[in-house]
């Protein structure tokens, strides 16, 4: 069942990120891929086989280095150990992500127990890597930062050449070649309304990979940290009736069998399947889906899900000009929110997809939310050190105090304000922190464990009211004091931090290692574009990212304003 490969791949998590070696046991998705079952990447990266009297030290070496080549499942690595050992050597239990420059192997030691195939001697080397992060067995990233790593190996003697005969299952990847050797996939699944599409994020070998994708959706179950707040149409009973999903019609199309359990779906089941296998696959190459029972399509259509793209215009407040979207040269304002935003004394502002309400932090502290009507009410005025607020999909305003983190308040549009206590015990700070614009994921920049670390949790919601938040899930560590945070879109942050060096932002995706943008001038508050980064800089300059530069859009900017949506 779904629901209990869930528990074990949450013990596999807690596994990962405490280990010191290794894990040594699972796959990486139930069944067996066939060798032909799609061709959507071709390997380029050959390692190099053993090399004729190599010594114990580079025999280990060269068969953590021939983890790049995945080529006829790791055929080259196996060639490094004995023709016993090479069949059950499991390459894809797990994935350590490592730095090249920082591997290093105790010298070689006599085994205290040789094997019992050993023909003359037997020899223990351990390799020690630093661990920047891990692959879990369902593809998630795992960030480690730099955890110390232990490797055992024993090897022989094999006609006068030495080879492993046990290793620790899994493969090791420095961080350089691992994006050429795994690819980074999106398993859609629908928030609990059935209105938006939700990205989860996993990371499968490049070979097979619409059928890697496949498997993810309909065998497995979703990230544990991301569950609570995500929906999927396949049932339980529903299988894939065969690992292979060959592509058809010239590579556009992945062709995806499904046990007979499918057969007694209805209509709206089958199309919102249709909906996530068909967003899934896209997101790494493959146009179309095709479901079938055998060899009987079933027919489904896709339906249609919501959009969380952004009006390409900055929200933005100019002294003197008002509030509105900076289009040339010019504010072009919202209907009636506009006036009431202008009347508040903003700091921070966010609006609603709709554009029928925002969350604002006025220049006083307090929070409050303002109306398309022209009127605003005051949330909460009294409590002290209030961060910028974040607004969801149902007009919900969340409120949290930078220096006491434990709690969110939240205030609905209709009935009583409530509290989401005791969510993360370890913050001695909250930076800031962003609803994504489909409602189902929290992010937060805070201080925890004397560091900066940018956190994302699921939010759990009864009849669309916010309950609670889950576990968080850390996507980055910095040394950097951290400023603000924005969804960038449904897969990325972008994260402001300062240094004695200057601003830098940090693009982060959920689900993978981020990269640094340094920026020129002072940043004090960023927003999210079309996957694009947008800042206020302290000197009221609008600076607008275009690829790795940034492009000066106007200034005296008061307010950057927050968007979480289009109107339908």
């Amino acid at each position: 069942m779904k629901r209990a490969a869930t528990a074990v791949l949450a013990g596999m998590l807690l596994f990962l990120t405490a280990c010191t070696g290794l894990p040594t046991s699972g796959p990486v998705n139930a069944g067996n891929l066939p060798k032909d079952a799609d061709d959507t990447q071709t390997f380029d990266l050959v390692p190099d086989p053993p090399q004729a009297g190599a010594s114990p030290e580079q025999i280990v070496d060269g068969f953590l280095r021939a983890g790049v080549g995945a080529q006829d499942d790791w055929q080259t690595a196996r060639e490094y150990l004995t023709p016993e050992y090479a069949p059950e050597w499991q390459p894809l239990a797990s994935v350590t992500i490592d730095r090249l420059s920082e591997r290093s192997a105790a010298p070689a030691s006599p085994a205290p127990s040789p094997s019992p195939t050993t023909e003359a001697s037997s020899i223990e080397i351990t390799q020690r890597v630093t661990a920047e992060a891990y692959v879990s067995p369902a593809g998630e990233y795992v960030p480690a930062y730099g955890a110390p790593v232990s490797l055992p190996f024993r090897l022989v003697q094999r006609d006068g050449e030495w080879r492993i005969d046990l290793a620790p299952d899994g493969i090791v990847l420095y961080q350089e070649v691992f994006p050429s050797v795994f690819r980074s996939a999106s398993v859609m699944y629908f928030d609990k309304t059935w209105t938006y599409l939700v990205p989860d994020v996993r990371w499968f070998p490049g070979n097979l990979i619409a059928a890697r994708v496949a498997q993810a959706l309909v065998d497995g179950p979703p990230s544990q940290w991301l569950d609570p707040a995500v929906a999927t149409a396949f049932p339980d009973d529903v299988t894939l009736a065969s690992s292979a999903v060959p592509l058809i019609d010239g590579g556009t199309t992945a062709q995806v069998e499904l046990s007979t359990a499918a057969f007694s779906l209805d209509e709206r089941t089958l199309n919102r399947m249709q909906t996530q296998l068909e967003q899934s696959l896209a997101s790494v190459g493959v146009a179309e889906a095709q479901m079938t029972v055998g060899t009987t399509p079933l027919g489904a259509e896709a339906v249609p899900f919501r959009s969380t793209r952004v009006k390409s215009d900055p929200l933005v407040e100019i002294a003197g000009d008002g509030f509105g979207f900076l289009v040339a040269d010019s504010i072009e304002t919202i209907p009636g929110l506009s006036r009431a935003v202008e009347e508040i004394d903003a700091a921070s502002v966010e609006v609603t997809a709709d554009h029928r309400s925002a969350a604002v932090l006025n220049g006083s502290g307090a929070v409050l939310r303002a109306y398309a009507d022209e009127t605003f009410e005051v949330l909460d005025g009294s409590t002290p050190d209030l961060v910028a607020p974040s607004i969801d999909t149902q007009a919900t305003v969340w409120s949290a105090s930078r220096s006491d983190p434990d709690a969110f308040a939240v205030y609905p549009l209709e009935g009583d304000p409530a509290v989401i206590t005791a969510l993360w015990p370890s913050v001695s700070q909250l930076y800031a922190f962003q609803l994504s614009r489909d409602g189902t994921r929290l992010a937060a920049l805070v201080r925890a464990n004397d560091r900066t670390e940018v956190w994302v949790a699921a939010v759990s919601r009864d009849g669309g009211t916010p309950v609670a938040v889950g576990e968080p899930l850390v996507l980055a560590t910095t040394p950097s004091e951290g400023v603000d945070l924005a969804w960038l879109d449904d897969g990325n942050l972008g994260v402001l931090l300062n240094s004695a060096q200057g601003s830098t932002v940090l693009l982060q995706p959920v689900g993978g290692r981020g990269t640094l943008l340094a920026v020129s001038s002072g940043a004090v508050d960023i927003a999210g574009g079309n996957s694009t980064v947008r800042l206020r800089t302290s000197e009221g300059a609008l600076l607008i990212q275009r690829g790795a530069n940034w492009e000066e859009g106007a200034a005296d900017i008061a307010v950057l304003g927050v968007q979480q949506g289009l109107p339908e």
